[in-house]
Formats: structure tokens, sequence, C-alpha cells
């Protein structure tokens, strides 16, 4: 059960939230987040309390009261309870697309760690009037394009695979959401991985970079069994097969064979995929 906006508060200017979730064992930690990030926060929190339950008011009570003492949070902050299962396993990529779907704002930047993992302090203001350069080499020079994804990355992860947990900055109604088919306990930085190939694939490459400093570039350590990890890499190679499959048929029947642009994309894609596509 989803219990959206348990707190909200007004917003005197659209610019781009953060999205982000947690488990209700670590709400103290939105205090240090916020501290850093300096605009709208629309953050899921997981909870295996049922709705109306005594512990279900608790947490409503805990999270107004520490809205109530931090004034960042008192002017950013937009909490969503969710109602989980203890039995089921954590679905980040799933808790990430319900944060980002009730945002307050049309930009969003999707923060994939957890709270523990805090953002440069500057970033904010940073990501305000930075400008951004493009992974693809299809972005002409001199030509005005639309609001594309930016990925904030470090210096030396500037294409795909970026930087494990490497924040996404896109439209909340961007036509590309992460994938929620994982499974088999999928720690973040795998399931994030797969969400930034589906937007890198979407947009055919053609993705702003943001070398952001203070953005981490080394994965953290996941300590997983060999079976588990042998089945965390079929799962990818079937899905990037799948999704380059797809992707390559809706292009067939949607490109224009005298656009210039549709011809390269249509070579990246072929380049892209032809990996997968054999699997």
């Amino acid at each position: 059960m989803l219990n959206p906006n348990v707190l909200s508060t007004p917003l005197a200017s659209l610019t781009f939230a953060a999205c982000l979730w947690t488990s209700e064992t670590e709400i103290e930690q939105l205090e240090t987040w916020a501290a850093e990030w300096r605009g709208p926060m629309s953050v899921l929190v997981t909870t295996s309390a049922t709705p109306s339950s005594v512990r279900y008011e608790e947490l409503t009570v805990k999270l107004a009261t520490l809205q109530r003492k931090h004034p960042p949070l008192k002017q950013h902050l937009f909490v969503h309870l969710l109602h989980v299962d203890p039995a089921d396993e954590n679905h980040p990529n799933a808790f990430l697309n319900l944060a980002r779907l009730l945002a307050p704002t049309p930009r969003v930047v999707l923060f994939p760690g957890n709270l523990s993992t805090v953002p440069p302090k500057t970033l904010y203001r940073t990501l305000l009037h930075q400008q951004p350069s493009s992974s693809s080499a299809m972005a002409s020079q001199g030509h005005v394009r639309k609001r594309r994804p930016a990925v904030l990355t470090s210096r030396e992860r500037t294409s795909f695979p970026f930087a494990p947990l490497a924040p996404l900055v896109l439209a909340r109604d961007d036509s590309t959401w992460c994938t929620e088919r994982f499974f088999a306990q999928m720690p973040r930085v795998s399931d994030w991985e797969e969400c930034l190939w589906q937007v890198w694939l979407g947009h055919f490459g053609d993705l702003e970079v943001r070398q952001t400093p203070g953005i981490p570039s080394d994965a953290p350590d996941v300590v997983e069994n060999a079976a588990i990890a042998q089945l965390h890499r079929r799962l990818v190679s079937k899905f990037r097969s799948e999704t380059c499959g797809l992707a390559v048929r809706r292009f067939a029947a949607l490109r224009d064979p005298n656009s210039s642009t549709d011809t390269k994309k249509a070579r990246w894609l072929k380049r892209v995929c032809r990996g997968w596509s054999s699997r």
C-alpha cells in the first residue's frame, strides 16, 4: 500500500527534485542529506508497519518531528510511505520510479545510492548553472537540442558504463522508466546499471555528461556468492538482448530513411547491440 505525500511543503519555484528511497530504519539520515542538498526532495520510505497500526502512526509522527526540527526539511521535503512485506526483497529501481512519479517538479535527479552517500554540498547550485557536454558523437556543435537526460559522473567514466550509482537528471515524464524486472537479491549498484543502460540505449547514447566533483567512481563492495553472481550475469545478458531487439524493431518502424540523423542513430544502435543481440 502506497501513501503519497505523508509530508509535503509548498514550493516557492519549480526547479528539480532529488528522488531517493530508504527504509524506515534510516530516516534519521535525511537530516544530513538535506544539509547538503538545497532543493526539493521526493523520498520514498519503505516500512513493514501495517497502515493504521500504532507503529505506522509512530513512524509518521517521527517523520513530522524530524521535519519540524530541521529548517531544510521544512522547506523541501516530500515523503511517501510504502508498506512492504518484510519477507519480500527490495526492488531499488521500482522504489526510485515511485519517488520520481510523485516528485513535485518537472525535472528530477535520481540518486540510487542510500542516504549515507550524500551529494557534494554545491551540487544543487552547480546543476542549475553547469553547461553539459555530450556522451555521443552524434551531437553536432552549435546545435541547440531539447533537454536530454544527464548523467552525473566522474572524470574517468564519461560513457557507458558510467560510475557506479551515478545520479541521473531527467524529465519526470521522460518516456524511459527504470526496469523493475530483476530479483534474487540484486544489489543497488547492479540494478541501477541496467537503468542507465535503458536510458543510454533509449536516447541512442545522446546523453549529457556532467563531470561532477565528489561523485564516487569506484563500485561499493558487494559480496555475492558464485551462484547469485552467475544468475545476475544471465539476467543482464537476457535483458540487454531483449531491450536491443525491441529498440532495433521500434526504430526500424519509425525511422525516416532520408534523414541523416536517423541513419547515424541506426548505425549507433547496430554497433552497440551487435554483441548483445546474438546472445
